[in-house]
This record gives C-alpha cells, sequence and structure tokens, in this order.
C-alpha cells in the first residue's frame, strides 16, 4: 500500500531522521535513516570531468541552477545542464531515462507510479528543502491596510468558481470580478496547492482560471492583474502581491507564511522538495556527488539564500 506522504509541517517532527524516501514498487514506500553526513572528495576523479542533465519544478530550479554554478565553479571540468519544465516532466523524463536527475516539488502521483513500475523503474526521492504554498492577490484585493483571511475550503470555493465577485467571498472586498490564476496540470504546486484546497471538498479549478506555466508566471500575472488571486511557492514571494494568512478551518488561527510559522508547522500548506533519481546513485558518481552537495551545508546556504528552508535534520538552528 503506498501512503499519502507527508501533507505539511506538521509532520516534520516525526520525521527528522528521515534523509530520502525510497519507491519500491515490490513493497510501496519504504523509508530509510541513512544519517551521514554528505561526503566529499579529496581528490580528483571521474566525476570531476562528467556531465549530467537535470530537468522539473519550476521551483526547484533556482536551488538547483545556482548549486549547480556554483559546483561548476568548484570543478571546471563539469557540465550541468539545468532545465525547468514543470514537477510532470521531471518524473516522465527521469522514468525514461532522458535526464539524469529530476526536480520536484511533490511526490510522484499514481499515474507516475504505474509509469515507472511498468518499465521497471525504481524512483529514489532526496529531499533538499521545505517550501510553503501561499496564496497571493493583487494589492486591489486586500493589502496590510486592508487585510483578508481566508480558511482552506473559502480557498478552494474561490479557485471552484463558487464565487463569481470579490465582495461575495467577504463584505467590503471591491464589487469586482475574481480573476484566478492557476499552474498547468502537471505542476508539483497545483498538485500541492489542490491537495490542501480542493481535493477535500471534491472542487475542481474553474474552467475559467488564467494557465501559467511557472511559478514566476503566476507572480508577474497576479502583479500585474487587478483582482487578480493566485498560489505561489514562498520562495517566489514578493512585496508586489500579497500573501493571505489562512487557517485549516473556521474557529483556526489564520497564519500568515513567514519562516518562523512555516518551520514550526503552524502554517497549514507546507512540503518537501526533492531530486529524483533512477535507483540509488552509484557511489561517488557526478549525480552522487551533486546532490551530496545540494544538502551539504554550502548547498543548504544556498536553499535559504532563495528564500526556501533548510533540511531541519541535517543542519538544524543553532
Amino acid at each position: 500500500m503506498v501512503s499519502k506522504g507527508m501533507k505539511g509541517l506538521s509532520k516534520i517532527g516525526a520525521m527528522l531522521t528521515l534523509i530520502l524516501i525510497i519507491i519500491s514498487f515490490a513493497a510501496g514506500y519504504m523509508i530509510g535513516a541513512n544519517t551521514t553526513t554528505p561526503q566529499t572528495d579529496g581528490g580528483e576523479a571521474s566525476w570531476q570531468t562528467g556531465s549530467i542533465t537535470i530537468a522539473g519544478s519550476t521551483t526547484v530550479l533556482p536551488i538547483v541552477n545556482a548549486c549547480a554554478i556554483e559546483l561548476m565553479k568548484m570543478h571546471p571540468g563539469l557540465t550541468i545542464t539545468v532545465q525547468g519544465g514543470g514537477t510532470g516532466v521531471g518524473y516522465s523524463n527521469i522514468i525514461d531515462g532522458v535526464i539524469d536527475i529530476g526536480a520536484a516539488s511533490r511526490e510522484p502521483n499514481e499515474k507516475e507510479i504505474e509509469n515507472a513500475k511498468k518499465k521497471g523503474v525504481d524512483l529514489w526521492l532526496h529531499p533538499i528543502a521545505i517550501d510553503a504554498i501561499c496564496v497571493v492577490v493583487h494589492p486591489s484585493v486586500a493589502n496590510a491596510s486592508h487585510p483578508l483571511e481566508l480558511t482552506l475550503q473559502e480557498v478552494g470555493k474561490i479557485f471552484a468558481g463558487e464565487y463569481t465577485y470579490w465582495d461575495e467571498v467577504k463584505p467590503g472586498l471591491p464589487h469586482k470580478e475574481i480573476i484566478v490564476v492557476v499552474r498547468e496540470p502537471g505542476s508539483g504546486t497545483r498538485g500541492t496547492f489542490e491537495e490542501f484546497t480542493m481535493k477535500p471538498w471534491g472542487y475542481e479549478v474553474t474552467s475559467k482560471a488564467s494557465v501559467q506555466p511557472s511559478n514566476p508566471a503566476v507572480r508577474n500575472k497576479i502583479e500585474t492583474t487587478p483582482y487578480s488571486i493566485g498560489y505561489i511557492g514562498y520562495g517566489f514571494l514578493s512585496d508586489k502581491v500579497y500573501a493571505i494568512p489562512i487557517a485549516k478551518e473556521q474557529g483556526k488561527p489564520y497564519i500568515t507564511p513567514t519562516i518562523k510559522t512555516i518551520t514550526s508547522g503552524e502554517y497549514p500548506m507546507s512540503r518537501y522538495l526533492y531530486l529524483v533519481t533512477r535507483g540509488q546513485p552509484e557511489s561517488g558518481s557526478l549525480v552522487d556527488r551533486f546532490i551530496d552537495f545540494v544538502r551539504s551545508r554550502e548547498g543548504q546556504q544556498i536553499v535559504e539564500r532563495y528564500g526556501y528552508l533548510k533540511l531541519p535534520y541535517l543542519y538544524p538552528a543553532s
């Protein structure tokens, strides 16, 4: 039986020893507790002149790209090609063997698991960071001076098109049509968002939604479109959009996404970010070394530089 995986940081406390998640199609999900620290190579090795290609989640893309640049500076003989495309592309390409590492902002869905099983591929998920899904609106809807708070179900109703105008959502909001902005099907950000706000109540995204191909594209659409609402990863927030405080349900506290609330598990929409490989990487290979670097102290500093949260079980806060 395949478990549903982690839906929020409230479950992180019980998983602090988790280093990688092995997806084995004979036995379902298996969890390993390899707590060794990332290794470094003290001398010359063939991996230092190798080449790999990484593709997938646009959420993970800034981390991977920055780590690739840094590692190539350290070892000029390396060639690391980084592409986007979305989490769905990352999984399909790693399953088909056309890339060396996939980037994902969610666990694989049932279709991807079945595809891998048919092709005899074991997917290994390597957690590299923690992120949160933020519901954002154009300042014409709400801002620091005129705040807006929503429950997860209220968010779902908005994206399902059950409200047409903003003043139907909350009294006092503008009598203006709601412009819904979403990610493309297959996006890890979209999948995680819908797990929290749509699927529990059987909602589906309105056919009127504007579909965008990346986190930056959604943010740009919200920044430039009055009365719009969308969702982006925490690392893509800007001062040109308003991040709505979210409550799990009526009567629960409304929580603004911040490093503190995400780390503590208070904010209700959080997730792990992953690098994905076909089976366990060969020890000492470039794939192995790249993942080690992202999970190293220097790599985790890059994670934080781009607005995400480092893995607490690797490098706890001092």
